[in-house]
C-alpha cells in the first residue's frame, strides 16, 4: 500500500510512522509537509491513499481536500485531526474525505482498519461514478452508431437554438439519407446494413467540427447540427461529406461497393419559427435531392433548383412550376 502523509509537524509524522510499522502488511510511506509538494509528488508516483493534516503552511481546513480532489479526485483521503477538531473532521467528510483519525490516539489496529476501509469505500464510489457516467452516455447515444440519439439531438438543438436567437449567429441543419439502403439489407443482410450505418457515422464524424453535433435521426437518416454555420457553409460541409462517402470503400461480403447519400440543408432565419420547422425545411430539401437523382446536395433557400453533383457536367434545368417532383434534367 502506497501511502502519502501530508504533515508539517515532524513529531506527529514520526508518531504515525511508528504506528504504521506495528501494522501487519506491506506499506510504503512518503511524507510531504506542504500541499504543493504533495501534488508534485503525486504527478510522478503511485499512491493508494492520502493522510492529510488540516493545518499546513500552504493550506488550512477544507482547502487541502479541495486542492487535491481538483486534480486527483479518485484518491481516498483520511483527515488527521486534533482532539478538539471533531466538527472540522465531520465537515471534511462532507467535502469528500473518506474518514478521519485523531492524532496520537489511533492504535495500529485502528489505523490499519481505517486505511483499508477508506480505500474500499473510495473504490466503490469511483465505480459508482463510472457507472453513472456510462448510463448518462447510453441515455444520449444511439446504440448502433454511438452518435447522439434523437432525444439528445433535440436537447442540443434547444440549447443552440436559444443561443442563435439571442446572439444572431447562424445555425444550420443538414439531413442526410443513405441512398438505396434497402438494397444493401436485401442483398447482403441486415448485419451488413448495420456495418454500413456504423461506417457512415464514422466517416461523417471525422469531417465534422467538435462544436457540431451528429445524430442518427432514424433508420438510415442522420441529422447534423452545424453551430454558427450559414446555409452556404452547411452546403459546403454536405458536399464534402457527400464526396468523402462516395470515395470510401465499403466492404460488403466479398466485394467493395460504393455507398452514396443525399443531403438537404437549411438555415434558421426570421421565418423559421421552431426547431421542428428547421428540421422539416432540411428534410424537404433532402426530398428534392432524392427526387433529382440522389447522391447530391440541396438547400432549402433554393430547393426548387437542386444542386448538381460536383462531378457532373453542367446541366440545363427545365422547371415545372408545379410539384417539385416534376423537375427534369436536359443535358447541354
Amino acid at each position: 500500500m502506497n501511502i502519502l502523509l501530508i504533515e508539517d509537524d515532524e513529531a506527529d509524522a514520526l508518531i504515525f510512522q511508528r504506528s504504521l510499522r506495528a501494522c501487519t502488511g506491506n506499506y510504503k510511506l512518503h511524507v510531504c509537509d506542504r500541499i504543493q509538494d504533495a501534488l508534485c509528488w503525486l504527478d510522478d508516483n503511485p499512491c493508494d491513499i492520502i493522510l492529510l493534516d488540516m493545518s499546513l503552511p500552504d493550506s488550512f481546513g477544507l482547502e487541502g481536500i479541495n486542492r487535491i480532489h481538483q486534480r486527483f479526485d479518485e484518491l481516498p483521503i483520511v483527515i488527521l485531526t486534533g482532539l478538539d477538531d471533531d466538527q472540522t473532521a465531520l465537515d471534511a467528510l462532507d467535502h469528500g474525505a473518506q474518514d478521519y483519525l485523531v492524532k496520537g490516539n489511533a492504535s495500529s489496529r485502528e489505523l490499519q482498519r481505517t486505511l483499508r476501509h477508506a480505500i474500499q469505500r473510495q473504490q466503490i464510489q469511483n465505480e459508482n461514478h463510472r457507472l453513472v457516467i456510462e448510463l448518462q452516455i447510453a441515455a444520449r447515444s444511439d446504440s448502433l452508431t454511438g452518435l447522439l440519439n434523437r432525444h439528445a439531438m433535440i436537447e442540443e438543438f434547444e440549447i443552440h437554438w436559444a443561443g442563435s436567437k439571442s446572439s444572431g449567429l447562424p445555425l444550420s441543419c443538414v439531413i442526410l439519407d443513405v441512398d438505396f439502403f434497402k438494397q444493401v439489407n436485401d442483398q447482403y443482410g441486415h448485419l451488413a446494413g448495420d456495418e454500413v450505418l456504423r461506417t457512415v457515422a464514422h466517416v461523417i464524424r471525422d469531417i465534422t467540427r467538435p462544436s457540431d453535433y451528429i445524430a442518427r435521426y432514424g433508420g438510415e437518416e442522420f441529422c447534423v447540427i452545424l453551430v454558427g454555420a450559414t446555409e452556404k457553409s452547411a452546403m459546403d460541409w454536405a458536399e464534402r461529406a457527400r464526396i468523402t462517402l462516395r470515395s470510401f470503400p465499403f466492404e460488403l461480403g466479398d466485394t467493395t461497393r460504393t455507398i452514396t447519400a443525399s443531403f438537404g440543408a437549411a438555415e434558421r432565419n426570421e421565418y423559421t419559427q421552431s426547431i421542428e420547422q428547421l428540421i422539416d425545411n432540411a428534410d424537404q430539401s433532402l426530398l428534392i435531392a432524392k427526387k433529382s437523382g440522389r447522391d447530391r446536395v440541396s438547400a432549402f433557400s433554393h430547393s426548387l433548383v437542386p444542386a448538381c453533383k460536383a462531378t457532373e457536367k453542367p446541366t440545363t434545368l427545365v422547371l415545372s412550376l408545379g410539384d417539385p417532383s416534376t423537375l427534369s434534367h436536359v443535358g447541354t
